[in-house]
């Protein structure tokens, strides 16, 4: 189901701070048209791999940037009833590549290296010059309590600060075009600055998410998950190299929807062929009522992803993606 509350907020930047809970994130303390927000903007993903997907750009001139300057007013704008023009896709845009995004860590030791160092100066130029924020996500409705960062009443705001399609497991539910999230600051000298964040567990498309040469040539192409008993150490994965050199699968995995991981030894796939892989039982397993199955990269990089659901074929039966 896509998101019930996909809007946009326009306001003011007041204050900031960082939480550090398991699955952490920006607060943005917001005023707008005298109400009061909290912009909660994901930091880390509570999925592996947990680093997000980073790309910003500066004196930003896309397409939908001529209709917003002409929203003189701060405030919320129901962007599926009022304002569907001005909905993002990252996919469907064309403002940038899955593989033009950046890996951007929470934290990191050194300067100007993770989400932090890029993204706090940046919203504390916006308190000191007055510049607008654009928050494009998922509000949440006021609530009974005071905000529990910022402390003010009633609490609300908007979060989902991210792309809204191609996640897997427990967030699979909210998956829908045009309604993906942004962060665009108009700055008083006229420029714009937009920061686009999504997660390296999201696939985009039915392609492979990396799309760099080699990582780029490899995909699930089949499984028996339903194995004959005893399953352990029966259950395979076939990978199918596309490309027109071999690809080394030394340190790669193949990872299971609740994270569990078999590491893959030193084969050499060559061109145009395809491995059968055997899970040892050991680490990632395949259930027989559906499941996802995740093609990782030695520095973790999710590079394909399928899903199936329960097979009514027999027992030893391989699933076809």
């Amino acid at each position: 189901m896509p998101l019930k509350n996909y809007k946009l907020l326009i306001g003011k930047v007041q204050g900031l701070q960082l939480d550090s809970d398991a699955s952490p994130h920006l607060e943005i303390l917001v005023q707008a048209k005298g109400e009061t927000f909290r912009v909660a903007v994901n930091v880390r993903s509570d999925q592996h791999p947990h680093d997000l997907l980073y790309r910003r750009f500066d004196a930003f001139a896309g397409p939908t940037v001529p209709l917003l300057e002409q929203l003189l007013e701060d405030g919320v704008i129901d962007l599926r009833r009022d304002r569907p023009d001005l909905a993002f896709d990252y996919q469907a845009d064309d403002l940038f590549e899955r593989n033009q995004m950046s890996v951007a860590p929470y934290e990191a030791t050194g300067p100007d290296n993770d989400l932090k160092d890029f993204l706090l100066p940046l919203l504390q130029r916006a308190i000191s010059d007055g510049s607008r924020l654009f928050a494009f996500g998922e509000t949440w409705p006021p609530e009974t309590q005071p905000d529990a960062y910022f402390h003010f009443t009633p609490g609300q705001g908007i979060h989902d600060i991210h792309m809204n399609q191609g996640s897997t497991g427990s967030h699979a539910g909210t998956n829908g075009p045009k309604q993906d999230g942004a962060l665009l600051l108009w700055h008083p000298d006229g420029s714009w600055t937009a920061v686009f964040l999504a997660f390296q567990s999201q696939v985009w498309g039915s392609l492979p998410i990396d799309t760099s040469t080699k990582r780029g040539s490899l995909s699930i192409v089949a499984a028996l998950v339903n194995a004959p008993n005893p399953e352990e150490g029966r259950e395979t994965v076939s990978v199918f190299n596309r490309s027109d050199s071999p690809v080394a699968l030394a340190g790669w995995k193949i990872r299971d929807r609740g994270g569990r991981a078999e590491l893959l030894g030193p084969l050499v796939l060559g061109a145009g062929e395809v491995t059968r892989i055997t899970l040892s039982g050991q680490g990632a397993r395949l259930g027989n009522d559906g499941g996802e199955i995740h093609l990782v990269a030695p520095d973790d990089a999710l590079v394909h992803s399928v899903r199936y659901d329960k097979s009514s074929d027999p027992e030893g039966w391989s699933l076809v993606f």
